[in-house]
C-alpha cells in the first residue's frame, strides 16, 4: 500500500477512540474555521483527498497528537515561531524551516513551494520534470506576477555523459535524456499556449555541466522560500531535503543557495536559452 497522510490520521484518530464524525466536527479548515463533512474525512483517510495546506496539517497533528515527524514536518512552526519546543532553534539563524531525508511528500514539498510563490520563481533539476507533468496551470498563474526561470539539463549533453548521473538507478541512466526531452516538449507547448504578454516571462535554459542541486524557489524581494536537495553521490531514498525561508541573518542559507542557481544561469559557456 502506498503511504499517504490519511493512514497516519486514521491511526491516531483510532488511538483516541474518536469517530470520523467527531473528527469532522473539529477538523481545522484552511480559512481558519472548523468543521468539514464526514465524507471529506473519509476521503482523506483513504488517500482520495490530499491536505495541501501545511498549517492545516500542523493543526490536525496537534488535534490528534500526531508527532510532526510522522508527516515529514519539523518541530519548528513557521506559522507560529514562538511555539517551537527549541529542538531545532539553532537552525533558525540559517533560515531552515524543514529538514528531512524522507522521500514521503517529496514532490509535494516542491509543488507546495511553487503554490505559495509570489514574485520571481526559479526551478532546476528533476523537480522540473515532475512539475511539467501536471502543473501547467500553476506555472501560468505564477507568470501573472513574476518571471519564471527554468533550468534543466541539456539532453544532448547528458545523452553523451549519462554515466555521471549517480542519483538514479544505473539501468535508467542511459534513457534519462528521454525524460528531459519530454519535459522540454511540454514546456514548449506551455509557451505556445501563453498570452503574448506573458511569453517573455517564461525563461528556459539548458545547462551542460554537473549541477547537483534539485531546487524550486521564489523571491519577491521581501519574502522567499527554497526547497532543495544536493544530489551528489547520495541515493534519493537517503537524500536530505531542505526547506529554507528568506530571513535577515548573516548566517542565512537562502541567498547562498539561490546564487548557486543563477551562477549556472548567467554562465553563457555552459547554459543556453531554448
Amino acid at each position: 500500500m502506498k503511504y499517504h497522510y490519511g493512514l497516519t490520521i486514521r491511526e491516531y484518530r483510532e488511538k483516541l477512540n474518536m469517530t470520523q464524525a467527531e473528527l469532522a466536527e473539529k477538523w481545522p479548515r484552511s480559512d481558519g474555521g472548523i468543521g468539514v463533512s464526514i465524507n471529506y474525512v473519509s476521503d482523506v483517510e483513504r488517500g482520495k483527498k490530499i491536505i495541501t495546506n501545511i498549517q492545516t496539517l500542523r493543526r490536525i497533528c496537534g488535534l490528534l497528537q500526531i508527532p510532526l515527524r510522522k508527516v515529514g514536518l519539523s518541530d519548528y512552526d513557521p506559522f507560529n515561531p514562538q511555539s517551537s519546543n527549541g529542538q531545532i532553534t539553532g537552525f533558525n539563524d540559517y533560515g531552515i524551516i524543514k529538514l528531512t531525508n524522507s522521500p514521503i511528500d517529496r514532490i509535494f514539498d516542491y509543488k507546495n513551494c511553487l503554490l505559495e510563490a509570489k514574485g520571481d520563481c526559479f526551478i532546476s533539476g528533476t523537480s522540473m520534470i515532475h512539475l511539467t507533468e501536471d502543473s501547467s496551470e500553476i506555472l501560468k498563474e505564477k507568470l501573472q506576477s513574476g518571471n519564471l526561470y527554468l533550468l534543466i539539463l541539456d539532453p544532448d549533453w547528458i545523452e553523451k555523459h549519462y554515466a555521471i548521473i549517480t542519483f538514479i538507478d544505473e539501468d535508467a541512466r542511459q534513457d534519462f535524456h528521454f525524460e528531459i526531452r519530454n519535459s522540454i516538449r511540454k514546456l514548449n507547448q506551455l509557451r505556445k499556449s501563453l498570452p503574448q504578454k506573458l511569453v517573455s516571462r517564461l525563461k528556459i535554459k539548458t545547462y551542460s555541466t554537473i549541477f547537483p542541486y534539485i531546487m524550486t524557489g521564489y523571491d519577491n524581494g521581501e519574502t522567499g522560500k527554497i526547497v532543495f536537495e544536493i544530489t551528489d553521490y547520495i541515493p534519493e531514498k537517503n537524500r536530505p531535503r531542505f526547506t529554507l525561508e528568506k530571513i535577515n541573518s548573516q548566517s542565512a542559507f537562502f541567498d547562498q543557495v539561490k546564487s548557486k542557481f543563477f551562477s549556472i544561469w548567467n554562465n553563457q559557456s555552459i547554459s543556453k536559452e531554448i
